[in-house]
């Protein structure tokens, strides 16, 4: 039941971000084609939830096509808050660091890097520590979601990529 509850949650408060492509009509003409790369522990992992998110709008890779480079990706966590009575961890914070740029396919500097920070905290109940890889888990594919998501928006909405819209 819990699941599922938190299931339903995380399904309103990503359907309810407000970022959503529209048939691939907000990606600009010059970032047609766009390819993702990633470096770093997290790199390959946010490099595919960016790629996904390109594909489900109906852009698909294509070797000509710029790069998004996701460099230096890394998540750490660390404990927020314990338990006085057990001394066990009850919250973590869970924080995405990457650095992001366009890259052109003649390889000029299109977006020039800018640092990615997305911070996410999750709790779990000290009676189930068994739960508690299964939280991280679900923790840190909702925040390569969120990173995905801040990635694409500000990416496209660009004030260069914007201006090259028709």
């Amino acid at each position: 039941m819990k699941r599922l509850l938190l299931a339903m949650g995380l399904a309103l408060s990503l359907g309810a971000c407000g970022f959503h492509l529209q048939d691939g009509a907000s990606i600009p003409p010059t970032l047609a084609g766009i390819r993702v790369e990633g470096s770093g522990p997290a790199g390959g992992s946010l490099a595919q939830a960016v790629a996904r998110a390109l594909e489900r709008e109906g852009n698909y890779q294509q070797k000509t096509g710029p790069v998004l480079r996701i460099d230096n990706a890394g998540i750490s966590q660390r404990v927020i808050s314990i338990s006085p009575a057990s001394g066990a961890a009850l919250e973590f914070l869970n924080t995405l660091r990457a650095d992001i740029s366009v890259v052109g396919a003649d390889g000029k500097t299109l977006l020039p890097p800018q640092p990615l920070l997305v911070e996410n905290s999750f709790s779990f109940n000290s009676a189930s520590p068994l739960a508690t890889n299964e939280q991280q888990n679900a923790a840190q594919r909702q925040m390569l979601r969120q990173a995905a998501q801040q990635i694409l928006a500000r990416v496209l909405n660009s004030p260069r990529f914007r201006a090259a819209k028709p």
